[in-house]
This record gives C-alpha cells, structure tokens and sequence, in this order.
C-alpha cells in the first residue's frame, strides 16, 4: 500500500497510487485537513496585511467604473506580490487531493470496524466544517444541529465499540 505524495511547488502532475486500505485513506485525508488549515491560516494572515484599500472592498463604492477597474488590478497586484496566488493554488491542489481521497474511500469496502471508524471519523469531521451548532448564528439550523449531534453519538458508540474490542484482543 502506498500513501499519495505531495506535489511539488511546482505543482506538476504526479502519479497517484492507489491506497486500498480504508484506514490509510482516512490517515492521509485528516494528513491534508491539517495541511489545508495551516495554509489557509497562513492566508489569512497574509491578506490582514495588505493595504487598508485592499482589506476594505466597500470603499469601492461611488468609485466611477475605470476607478474600480484600476483598483481591482492593483489588489490583483498586491495579492499576487504577496503570495496569496500561490498559496490559492496550494489550497486548491490539496482540495483537489482530497476530492479524489475521499472518492476512493467511499469507494473502498472496510473491512473491520477500524476501517469503519476511520470512515466515520472523516464523514463527521466534513460535517462539523458545513453544519453550523451556534444557535446564535445567522445560518443556524436545530435539525442540521441535531443530524450532527446524533452523527457523533454514532462515531462515539463505534469507537467504543472498536476500543473494547481491541481490549478483548489482547
């Protein structure tokens, strides 16, 4: 079994290997999660440090058409000078590796309850960055909440189920 390689910043194409073990997928998926969030950290921070005129798109308004225009390609400029470019790319190849891990895991049959627990664990991970719990919030939904809620307590009774298991095991 081999795990899929990271591409190069040169972001040329590289052969994917095939990982046929659920687990292992699920390992390399969370692997990219994290790298995601550290890059899209890192872009976050990049862009707090543009221009104010950059940051604040609303100042816009009023501008004649040719002022905005001139404005957009400058931000184009600074974002690009800033690397915000590159780190977009980078985001978008490793969403792109994902997309296709996850194909392949809910392609791939599990084959003992570790599998299936690895496959729980990303499917709630996904819906605990879609489903809003913050009964405060604007896009807040009680049933999507309560899906979710009723999704974990699944995951929680698995894992138990596969930690019990291993006990006896051994």
């Amino acid at each position: 079994m081999t795990i899929v390689n990271e591409r190069p910043r040169s972001m040329a194409p590289e052969p994917i290997s095939v990982i046929t073990n659920a687990t292992l997928l699920a390992r390399r998926i969370r692997e990219l999660q994290r790298r995601r969030h550290a890059i899209a950290e890192q872009q976050e921070q990049l862009r707090t440090q543009l221009p104010d005129w950059a940051a604040e798109p609303l100042r816009l308004i009023g501008m004649s058409n040719s002022e905005i225009q001139g404005l957009v390609a400058d931000l184009s400029t600074v974002e690009a000078e800033a690397g915000l470019d590159e780190i977009e790319q980078r985001l978008d190849e490793i969403d792109r590796q994902i997309e296709e891990l996850e194909g392949l895991l809910a392609s791939t049959p599990a084959s003992s309850l570790d599998e299936i627990e690895a496959v729980t664990s990303v499917a709630i991970c996904r819906f605990r960055e879609m489903i809003v719990t913050d009964p405060n919030d604007v896009f807040y939904d009680h049933g999507e909440s309560r899906l979710l809620g009723l999704i974990e307590r699944i995951h929680e009774d698995l894992t138990g189920l596969v930690r019990r298991s291993r006990l006896d095991a051994s």
